[in-house]
């Protein structure tokens, strides 16, 4: 009985803790840093998907909305986040002697720009890239909408780690 109301106490100890810097999502973002602004990114690829720049910029923004306590500001956030989508390209993945090619690996590699005027050691230029294989055999114009949709997912978790987790 004594340890539920120690862990119960605690527990509302830690739910009334605003100004913790530490949380249970794993968040680690400076308490004096409100609000973001992300640039829209631009497609630079060879290959151009006419959706893609908005798409990729909406679910970047959206990610910080959901996960984080960050205001979306138009420009000169706290965070500021830019860049451009600087590949986006099919390439053999594997091959086989009987026909060529197996599997084709679709590739997308976004250029990301990370200032924070409050925090300056935390800014970076880096580039975050991800892919998707599938069957050679198999259209890519009607797979590109999943597949550039999942690799898109995956490189706006990559660039949320870095800024909002500091991995």
């Amino acid at each position: 009985m004594k340890k539920t109301i120690f862990y119960t106490l605690i527990l509302f100890m830690l739910a009334g803790c605003k100004s913790c810097k530490y949380s249970l999502s794993g968040i680690n973002i400076p308490p004096d840093v409100k609000n973001i602004s992300v640039a829209f990114f631009n497609n630079q690829a060879q290959m151009v998907n006419p959706n893609l720049s908005q798409k990729f910029t909406e679910l970047l923004k959206d990610k910080f909305i959901r996960e984080t306590s960050l205001a979306l500001v138009p420009e000169n956030g706290d965070f500021k986040v830019s860049g451009s989508i600087v590949d986006y390209k099919t390439e053999i993945a594997a091959t086989n002697s009987a026909t060529g090619s197996a599997r084709n690996r679709f590739v997308m590699r976004v250029k990301v720009v990370f200032e924070s005027p409050k925090h300056k050691e935390m800014n970076f230029t880096e580039e975050f890239s991800n892919f998707q294989e599938f069957n050679a055999t198999d259209n890519f114009q009607s797979l590109e909408n999943a597949l550039s949709e999942e690799v898109s997912r995956q490189i706006v978790q990559a660039i949320f780690n870095r800024i909002a987790l500091k991995w």
